[in-house]
């Protein structure tokens, strides 16, 4: 059984904002308004980082992915066990995939799940059939955080 998150409604309303924060710099930068912020398991941040899809060419560097890449190199392994992921978005199919597959099994977020996410897979149903059981809090302050990503990526298509 994975333990649940120590972490209080106003400590995950406090990562989530500073999710919306970084998502911030990726805007300045040109990229998706996307981030995340890695915790252990009573919210002390490990790692907080942001899309750079654009800026590195490369569609893989989702916010998420880049804070996995960071931890790894920080810690020096590929396992994450009792880590906590934030993001101002509901995580993407391809990232809680990622994110799984580095033991991290619990889920703060903001913005419910675009419409225009492809392949369709929200985190709800990726917890169906994960074989470990997933831990999902959000939306958390989801209507400022859906607000923000609009405004970003309206300004990449300006």
């Amino acid at each position: 059984m994975k333990m649940k998150p120590n972490i209080s409604e106003d400590r995950a309303k406090e990562l989530i904002v500073l999710c919306q924060k970084e998502a911030e710099v990726a805007i300045s930068e040109g990229n998706v308004p996307i981030s995340s912020i890695i915790t252990d398991l009573d919210g002390n941040i490990l790692v907080t980082t942001h899309n750079t899809q654009n800026t590195d060419n490369d569609p893989t560097a989702h916010g998420e992915i880049n804070a996995l890449r960071m931890l790894g190199k920080q810690k020096n392994t590929r396992y994450f066990d009792g880590c906590v992921v934030f993001g101002n978005a509901e995580i993407c199919s391809m990232c809680a995939s990622a994110c799984i597959k580095a033991h991290i099994y619990s889920f703060y977020f903001g913005a419910p799940a675009e419409k225009s996410m492809d392949p369709w897979l929200p985190i709800a149903e990726i917890s169906k059939v994960s074989k470990n059981p997933l831990y999902i809090e959000g939306p958390i302050l989801g209507e400022d955080c859906a607000a923000q990503i609009a405004l970003g990526r309206a300004l990449l298509k300006s």
